[in-house]
């Protein structure tokens, strides 16, 4: 009689995972996850009498806790191979690239008939006028002012704005942002939030934003959609897990980075970061990291990833540390924190409440 491994886990060691997290799951929902390749799928691990014993590799525990979470936000099973890819479970490479092509040529789609109906609208001819439809598209996104819209945060006039989003839009979709100077795009970096990273830092790292404003425009060839549907296609796994750490870094932790910067320095924009506070709210978003990071490095921005996912690197163990100290009593922290200088004490007790708060959770948040 074979004697039963000490490793791995069985279905019912799941079910009763889920179930104690407050999840409803059921040997049917396990199949299917299994089938999409969101879980591993169990080994045969003996007998147990008469019956087979399957065991499934240990830690599918945690990434069925994460896929479930994550199935709040999205029940896209394409999203959901690259948000669990960046937790760093065991998802295929293969499907990732899958997935993330499959989810551009979407969003690719989506955007011709878009502008085929403004076109449509204007009385132009949806291939020789596309710009013009993608310039009024562009001015009339710019001018929303709902939650789809991006923040106005920094001061900037609506002509200029407008002409910013067109820049922006034909640089997205035909790859030809049209002439750009200097100065333009600066302006770009306005329009979207981030300029004040070209003169304020966080962390230890100084501003995160150098180099010339137009290489964002010198790299259309690297983050247009035509060029970074076709760059995930042609790259192989070691440039898509080489983009990985920076792609997780920026989706994980760079929100929460955001989130911290904003409650110490009590301003929504420090360092050009409310847009990036926001990103990990729409787990579609890592879909399109993930082939951003690709074209960034290809560009040649890879100092600019460096200094940002260098700046990123201690948050996981700061954030280990905070929720340690959550959980201490009160009076147990403020021992702790009456031999420090009157500056630590007030940082250490606005991110004890950004915490309490639910800002520095790590996504996926429950929704609210």
């Amino acid at each position: 009689m074979s004697k039963e491994p000490r490793t791995g886990l069985e279905t019912s060691d799941l079910l009763r995972a889920a179930t104690g997290a407050g999840y409803s799951v059921s040997e049917r929902m396990l199949e299917i996850f299994r089938s999409q390749g969101l879980l591993p799928h169990p080994a045969r691990a003996g007998n147990r009498g008469r019956r087979p014993l399957w065991r499934y590799p240990k830690g599918t525990d945690g990434q069925l806790l994460r896929l479930l979470a994550w199935r709040e936000h999205t029940k896209d099973p394409r999203v959901l191979h690259v948000v669990l890819w960046l937790d760093g479970f065991p998802v295929a490479t293969s499907a990732v690239r899958e997935a993330i092509t499959a989810v551009l040529r979407e969003v690719a789609a989506g955007l011709d008939r878009e502008v085929a109906a403004e076109a449509e609208r204007l009385s132009l001819d949806p291939e020789a006028d596309r710009g013009q439809a993608l310039d009024s598209i562009a001015a009339r996104f710019a001018a929303k002012r709902t939650d789809q819209a991006l923040p106005r945060s920094v001061r900037i006039t609506a002509a200029e704005r407008a002409e910013a989003f067109a820049s922006l839009t034909r640089l997205t979709v035909l790859r030809d942002p049209g002439e750009t100077t200097e100065e333009h795009a600066l302006t770009v970096e306005r329009a979207l939030g981030i300029s004040p990273g070209r003169r304020q830092g966080f962390g230890d790292a100084g501003p995160w934003l150098t180099g010339p404003a137009r290489d964002l425009f010198d790299a259309a060839d690297f983050i247009s959609m035509p060029s970074t549907t076709q760059a995930v296609e042609a790259a192989t796994n070691e440039e898509l897990e080489a983009a990985r750490p920076t792609a997780a870094a920026l989706f994980q932790y760079l929100p929460i980075a955001a989130r911290a910067v904003g409650a110490l320095s009590q301003k929504e924009n420090h360092a050009g970061m409310q847009g990036p506070a926001a990103m990990d709210d729409d787990p579609k978003l890592a879909v399109l990291l993930v082939p951003a990071v690709l074209g960034f490095r290809r560009a040649g921005w890879q100092q600019n990833l460096d200094t940002i996912t260098s700046a990123l690197e201690p948050y996981p163990a700061l954030l280990a540390d905070l929720f340690t100290v959550l959980d201490m009593p009160q009076s147990t922290v403020q021992r702790h924190l009456s031999s420090q200088p009157a500056a630590v004490v007030q940082q250490a007790n606005t991110l004890i409440n950004a915490a309490l708060d639910g800002k520095l959770a790590l996504a996926p948040r429950p929704r609210t």
